[in-house]
């Protein structure tokens, strides 16, 4: 989960036929329920999620009640594309937040969000990434928010503390700037410049998804702070220091802050372990706090000759128990709101992390969108590199999204 990877089209015009005629009817079969042998999609995150996950699987098969095949997949998107465009999806299979709205649109998901053991318990804006026009899908295995990394040993040293708004975040950034260091660096992608749209009270459309909201002095506003502070040189890219993203600038020192989900965490502890840092909740903006969510949600195949088992699978690792162990080796954080204080225990200091949840804005739009934000991000990373104006991108991206949502 390093990279939140820019939600990519999926093509599934024949997905909603296949899925009629392949798929039974919800009621489950003989047999179903028990004696399954069921196949589960996984992408890879890191050996050290590959490997809790496939204890997971170990442990549900050695419960004697189905059997799970588990392909954790390299190409993962064009595998469940073809899978699922040929009428033989995995039961289960990881579905990416922003890929939600597409496989609603097409019919390939089977609705069983609300089937797992108390549904309630799961964070309202995680639900939300999983509805799709009123339908709440699956239910989400974990997930991660964006805050502000930080070099301890660099703001000790500049006898500086972590900013609390965007002018304290502009002033650190700049005295912790020196040649060939930027302060502060984040990628120039919508993932992560979002943050400081929702502080600044902007965001690219409305709650609905139904209009674009371009072109208000928030967004304006937000653009317009980010664009100054690389010019000024106190922010930059993760290229511009020869880094491939936020995480590796910060591990290697090229940077004393950087905007990263707690993912950055596993790469810290692997790639850079002598490196001393802290998280903190990212300043607040003229709005007030902002940050984003990324999930991944356990989908069952409408397709699937095993629906009962599926869910069964999917209740046994989204219950309490399992979900705390799965977590406990990487710092993804548990979907459920109750478990938060447990996961914290021995994890204090990523407490930033879960704090965001409670203000976090979805990621996710519509079917089709995925154009909207690729023309977003061509915008931004001409802001970033001083050849592009804010009044160009907001109208640029206004008019792509228009044409996309009417």
């Amino acid at each position: 989960m390093r990279h939140l990877r820019p939600a990519l089209a999926l093509i599934f015009a024949t997905t909603l036929a296949l899925t009629s005629a392949c798929g039974d009817d919800g009621s489950g079969g003989q047999g179903e329920a028990s004696g399954a042998k069921l196949t589960m999609f996984a992408f890879s995150s890191s050996p050290a999620e590959d490997a809790v996950l496939r204890k997971a699987i170990d442990d549900y098969n050695k419960r004697g009640k189905n059997t799970v095949e588990l392909k954790v997949l390299p190409e993962y998107d064009t595998a469940l594309t073809t899978a699922l465009a040929g009428g033989a999806p995995p039961d289960v299979f990881y579905v990416n937040d922003n890929k939600l709205p597409d496989l609603g649109k097409s019919g390939a998901l089977e609705a069983i969000g609300d089937q797992v053991d108390n549904p309630g318990d799961f964070y309202d804006t995680l639900k939300q990434s999983f509805t799709y026009q009123g339908t709440y899908y699956c239910a989400p295995k974990d997930f991660s928010t964006l805050q502000l990394v930080y070099n301890t040993a660099d703001f000790q040293a500049a006898n500086l503390k972590p900013p609390t708004t965007w002018e304290e975040l502009a002033t650190t950034a700049k005295a912790l700037t020196k040649p060939g260091h930027p302060g502060l660096v984040l990628a120039p992608e919508f993932y992560r410049w979002g943050a400081f749209f929702a502080q600044a009270g902007a965001w690219p459309t409305d709650d609905n998804v139904t209009k674009m909201t371009m072109d208000t002095p928030q967004m304006k506003t937000a653009l317009q702070y980010l664009t100054d502070n690389h010019k000024a040189g106190s922010f930059a890219t993760p290229a511009a220091v020869g880094a491939g993203w936020g995480g590796e600038a910060f591990g290697k020192g090229l940077t004393s802050m950087t905007v990263e989900g707690n993912w950055i965490v596993g790469a810290m502890k692997n790639d850079f372990p002598s490196t001393k840092y802290a998280v903190a909740e990212l300043p607040a903006g003229p709005a007030g706090k902002g940050t984003m969510s990324f999930s991944v949600c356990y989908g069952v195949a409408k397709a699937s000759k095993n629906k009962a088992a599926s869910l069964d699978l999917v209740k046994f690792l989204t219950s309490p128990d399992e979900q705390l162990t799965i977590t406990k080796e990487f710092p993804v954080m548990p979907s459920r709101k109750s478990l938060a204080d447990k996961w914290l225990a021995d994890k204090p200091e990523l407490k930033a992390f879960v704090s965001g949840a409670d203000y976090a804005k979805k990621s996710v739009f519509v079917p089709g969108f995925s154009t909207v934000i690729e023309t977003f991000n061509d915008g931004i990373q001409g802001l970033a590199k001083g050849n592009r104006q804010v009044d160009e991108v907001v109208t640029g991206t206004q008019k792509a999204g228009s044409s996309v949502l009417g």
